[in-house]
């Protein structure tokens, strides 16, 4: 058993480094940003549940620079020298297409796991939409304090109406699932 838990440790972590190239170029898409600054600010926006080492953002960092995704430049502040990466063209136009393929990949992997959850758990995965909208409001899709107050208003209003929609969603489904039970 335990070799099986350390071949699916590496799965995960294959996996993980992926999304960490995806995660990157997102990040730099809104600023410029330091490695350090990249891993603070994707601990910060996982709430500390994904947080990178140096050891596995630099070696992508200097992989996304030398395929001319990105770009870094030396600064030199209060003494220390610091690499300030940013995002080329060429970075944007992967990240467009990247986030596409994710965006597809995502869909069929969910509809994936629910057919095999149904198959070898048998139990009946249903689609939940307006569930999977409320859960989708990502901590990485944010940056939202460092929008100004009426973007910030904006936004959280979407999200409220997303909440209100997704509770109205729960209610109606509950009210179904007691009523079939009371049956």
């Amino acid at each position: 058993m335990e070799h099986l838990d350390e071949v699916a440790d590496s799965w995960r972590k294959q996996m993980r480094r992926g999304y960490t190239r995806l995660v990157v170029l997102v990040l730099l898409h809104r600023e410029p940003l330091t490695g350090y600054d990249i891993m603070k600010k994707i601990d910060e926006k996982t709430f500390g549940f994904w947080r990178l080492t140096a050891g596995g953002v630099y070696p992508i960092l200097k992989e996304l620079e030398e395929n001319k995704f990105i770009t870094g430049d030396w600064t030199s502040k209060s003494g220390r020298r610091k690499k300030v990466y940013k995002l080329t063209d060429d970075g944007e136009k992967i990240l467009t297409t990247a986030l596409s393929k994710q965006q597809q990949m995502a869909e069929t992997i969910r509809n994936l796991f629910q057919e095999f959850a149904r198959d070898i758990l048998s139990e009946e995965v249903t689609s939940m939409p307006m569930l999977d909208r409320l859960l989708s409001i990502s901590p990485l899709a944010g940056g939202i304090e460092e929008k100004n107050a009426d973007d910030q208003i904006k936004i959280l209003t979407k999200i409220r109406i997303n909440i209100l929609i997704a509770l109205k969603f729960v209610d109606e489904r509950l009210q179904k699932l007691e009523a079939s039970k009371s049956k």
